[in-house]
């Protein structure tokens, strides 16, 4: 075989899990190229709150927090709802934390808790903590970056996303300054936060230690011979070439959110918008079929962590008119279905994200679908709807409105009387405060990221001042799939008779998710990508001995 070019490592990527797996590499001694399809580095995490979950970690000892693998262990078993193994839960539990302090101890990320968050299914799941399990980047100056500022990803959906930290927010519900105030401070130091932010990291600390970084550049065919994978053929504006991996090849290219065919294969819909870079298109199954390896579903679409939006048609992003997604929850807001009625707790995404996909056995229909979120000016007025900031009109075409519920509901084609009683009743639950159908503002994580705390009940706000508007839901993707490559615990992506095949990994959104199953909750998937990055390159090197990190028991 003729080779252009050759290096240990090669990483299909470069969010999470392509730049962990080349910075433990690099770090290691091995020569690492990361090759990302898009135009800039950092791939979905970058788009992401930034936030990794974790059971016991060492950041938590400055705290003084207190976990147990044993209560991590517990809740992530209610989560995964029979689809995961307790071998693969005790690698994420274990091995994560390790793969934490090598990021913050050998590579020097600077990362911190964040303060005051829950669990989703605090208290409500055994197992479940009231905080200390999110971890964030610490602001990160842009400048740091030199030349390579202009060609790190952040959001293209607002400043908010990438210049605030999980912990502004959090502070904010307990009376803390008003994330705004943080937004500008951070922009006028060119801090950037978040998911952009901890890319930031990565990218600076990659190139520090020589990790060969290339965009717009696309790994499109793995080279297998005799059953190995030995190399890749890379693809750029100057053409093809053969590149050489001794070590292996890692496959880190996030989902497939801008394959309809997947989509709707995999994660059961028809139409579905993405807020991911319209590079994550699902390359990793393509490729991986030539050694031999299936994709495979490691839960039910339902359980998925598939988000509720809506678009914006005026609004343009990668090129295509955007969808947003939406955390549902602000006060003086509702969703209902095409009876006017509301059928989940939409103060909490995850059950209204999995209502909406409820199918009726009697008919075999969607009865909650389609959605609608029906609101008043107050709304507005108040909080806004991106990309409108409180007190701008909304978006062109984002919205229907009306002088009156009745004639908002003909306008869109709902059950009039069913929205009115719907309003009318929801309306009383925000004079006692109490959500007396679906207990919307009692899960302290709705609450924090949702509410308004001026209010008696922080998601509870009443819809009466006109105009009225409805805006259409749609299910919008980040990256986050159903479906994906199996691995083992050390990363490496088995065949369809669950052998691994010599030299492939698979890391982050490109692993089908074995090790979680079921459920979901924030900050897991950017673990994952974390963690089986820095799995398979301990692997590669030759380290996959390394001795797992310490917990803090409770």
């Amino acid at each position: 075989m003729a080779w252009d070019e050759v290096f240990d490592v090669v990483c299909a990527g470069s969010g999470l899990g392509g730049l962990s797996a080349a910075l433990t590499a690099a770090h290691r001694g091995a020569s690492a190229l990361v090759a990302e399809k898009f135009h800039l580095l950092g791939g979905v995490s970058a788009l992401s709150s930034g936030q990794l979950w974790l059971g016991p970690h060492h950041l938590q000892d400055a705290n003084g927090l207190t976990d147990s693998d044993a209560d991590a262990d517990a809740y992530l078993t209610h989560l995964s709802q029979g689809f995961s193994t307790a071998d693969r839960r005790k690698v994420f539990i274990e091995r994560g934390r390790e793969a934490l302090r090598y990021m913050t101890d050998t590579i020097g990320i600077a990362m911190t808790v964040v303060n005051g968050l829950p669990d989703y299914y605090y208290p409500a799941v055994r197992g479940s903590k009231a905080e200390g399990r999110y971890v964030e980047v610490e602001p990160f100056k842009a400048e740091r970056l030199g030349d390579l500022a202009d060609k790190v990803l952040t959001s293209p959906y607002g400043d908010g996303y990438s210049y605030t930290t999980s912990n502004e927010w959090v502070q904010m519900q307990d009376g803390g300054e008003h994330v705004g105030a943080c937004l500008e401070r951070h922009l006028a130091a060119s801090e950037r936060c978040a998911g952009a932010g901890l890319a930031a990291a990565q990218v600076l600390a990659a190139r520090n230690l020589g990790v060969d970084m290339r965009t717009s550049t696309e790994v499109i065919e793995l080279v297998v011979e005799h059953g190995a994978v030995t190399g890749v053929v890379l693809r750029d504006e100057t053409g093809t070439k053969r590149v050489r991996a001794r070590l292996g090849v890692v496959l880190a290219t996030g989902g497939y959110d801008w394959k309809p065919a997947f989509v709707s294969a995999f994660d059961a819909l028809p139409q579905a918008g993405s807020m991911a870079p319209p590079t994550v298109s699902g390359d990793h199954i393509v490729m991986a079929a030539k050694a031999g390896a299936i994709a495979i579903p490691a839960r039910a679409p339902s359980q998925s962590p598939i988000f509720i939006g809506y678009k914006v048609p005026a609004e343009t992003i990668y090129g295509h008119p955007s969808y947003r997604m939406w955390l549902p929850g602000t006060p003086h807001c509702i969703t209902v279905n095409r009876y006017g009625r509301r059928f989940a707790n939409d103060g909490f995404y995850p059950d209204l994200a999995t209502k909406v996909a409820r199918f009726d056995g009697q008919e075999q229909g969607q009865p909650n679908w389609p959605a609608w979120m029906v609101f008043d000016q107050t709304m507005l007025d108040k909080y806004g709807l991106l990309p409108s900031w409180p007190g701008q009109p909304l978006s062109e075409g984002v919205a229907t409105s009306a002088g009156t519920l009745a004639e908002l509901a003909d306008r869109i084609g709902m059950n009039a009387k069913g929205l009115e009683d719907t309003v009318r009743r929801f309306n009383g639950y925000c004079v006692s405060g109490i959500d007396e159908d679906f207990s919307r503002g009692s899960v302290p994580w709705g609450r924090i990221m949702t509410g308004d705390p001026r209010l008696l009940n922080p998601n509870l706000g009443p819809i009466e001042k006109a105009p009225f508007y409805a805006v259409k839901l749609e299910r919008v993707t980040m990256g986050v799939p159903t479906a994906g490559l199996p691995i083992d615990t050390q990363g490496r992506v088995l065949n369809a008779e669950d052998t691994p095949i010599p030299s492939l990994y698979a890391a982050g959104n490109s692993a089908a998710w074995l090790d979680i199953g079921g459920g979901y909750n924030s900050g897991i998937a950017n673990t994952r990508g974390l963690l089986y990055g820095y799995l398979s390159a301990l692997h590669m090197t030759g380290q996959h001995a390394s001795a797992p990190a310490q917990p803090a028991e409770a």
